[in-house]
């Protein structure tokens, strides 16, 4: 992060008085964008950055990951509302992009930062009126919350250009990655697309719809980076993911957030012989130690009834000051329990509010570090 002191300094050097206000305020800012997006890019300090565009550019991670997805053979690709280049930054050598962004500052800065790999063709255009003859196209809509007041966040909110846009661009260029917030409500027209959840540090960032020879049709696809560890299935076949259900065993585990998002969670019980807590939930259980940047295992201590009197007392026994409070499947507030339960001591606890059978209970287990993956899950 920008050092506060270092940006007074810079504020106050002559060169900088030397310059119109408007200049010293877009200077200052630019640099501040730079050290906030070296969360996303390795060489945010050489790039050109908006506010908005800051926030929605795809991140490193994930624009290798989907550059190495696309098809043997790609020659040509759109990059349909490019934005500041993200996705266009680690397209491979032999692909020959153009970005299509209405915006001419944006465009201006997808110019600059392009060419820092290399020089990559630009037009100013609406995308809804773009024509060309490409292999494919990646579209990066942005999103807009349809009420400031909704509590529902990505799931209330619809890209712009809207869905009718969207689908006429996957029509004409039929060869698509189109890239939404994980939690979009889709038209039933993307029903049988590949729907591909990615996730980064067990952070689900983004939807990826695939048409075309981008894609399978009809399958959902898991994939959480950096180690690139995949779960998927075809679409037809989630409903008969939701069967085994058992009571805890030795090992309670929680799936990462895209695994959670492509309702792949019973899949992957079932591929590495575990099982579901409860018919509908994600909370998984086991009594053998699985190791995959899938899920997060910890060991379970004891299974304890939703009483506050119950895990009251049992904190204080442990002596527990530092408590971490989980949930699903049950209406609770992790902050008002934490509250009640006044924890206090040196030690640390991790509770689980959940269903078991139907039945309200907690878990009291303890987290346990997976060991490095060097392999790609099959």
């Amino acid at each position: 992060m920008a050092d506060s002191s270092e940006d007074l300094a810079l504020a106050s050097a002559p060169w900088m008085r030397e310059l119109a206000t408007g200049e010293r305020t877009a200077l200052l800012e630019q640099r501040a964008l730079r050290f906030k997006a070296r969360r996303k890019h390795s060489r945010s300090l050489e790039m050109l950055f908006t506010p908005l565009g800051m926030q929605q550019m795809t991140s490193e991670p994930l624009a290798r990951y989907k550059a190495r997805r696309l098809p043997a053979g790609l020659r040509t690709l759109a990059d349909l509302c490019c934005g500041l280049g993200g996705d266009s930054l680690h397209l491979p050598a032999e692909i020959t992009a153009v970005g299509v962004d209405v915006n001419r500052e944006t465009l201006g800065a997808y110019r600059h930062n392009t060419a820092l790999f290399r020089a990559m063709n630009a037009v100013q255009a609406d995308v809804t009126r773009f024509q060309a003859r490409v292999d494919g196209a990646f579209l990066d809509p942005a999103r807009r919350a349809l009420s400031s007041l909704s509590k529902e966040r990505d799931f209330d909110v619809e890209p712009e250009p809207g869905w009718e846009a969207i689908l006429e661009l996957v029509r004409r260029f039929r060869n698509c990655a189109v890239k939404l917030g994980p939690g979009a409500r889709l038209p039933e027209a993307f029903a049988e697309e590949e729907l591909e959840y990615i996730g980064l540090h067990d952070e689900c960032l983004e939807l990826t719809v695939r048409t075309g020879s981008f894609g399978r049709a009809g399958w959902v696809r898991a994939v959480e980076l950096p180690e690139e560890a995949v779960i998927e299935s075809p679409a037809c076949d989630l409903p008969e993911s939701f069967g085994r259900v058992e009571a805890p065993g030795k090992y309670f585990y929680e799936p990462v957030k895209c695994v959670i998002r492509a309702h792949l969670f019973g899949i992957l019980a079932h591929r590495e012989g575990l099982w579901q807590l409860d018919g509908r939930l994600a909370y998984l259980g086991g009594d053998k130690r699985v190791e995959t940047p899938l899920l997060k295992r910890y060991r379970l201590v004891k299974i304890l009834p939703c009483d506050e009197a119950v895990l009251r007392k049992e904190l204080a026994a442990e002596e527990v000051g530092i408590l971490e409070i989980k949930k699903r499947g049950l209406d609770v507030s992790p902050e008002e329990w934490r509250k009640k339960l006044k924890p206090k001591g040196q030690n640390s606890a991790t509770l689980v509010f959940t269903r078991l059978e139907g039945k309200p209970s907690v878990l009291w287990v303890n987290p346990e570090l997976n060991e490095p993956q060097t392999r790609k899950e099959d």
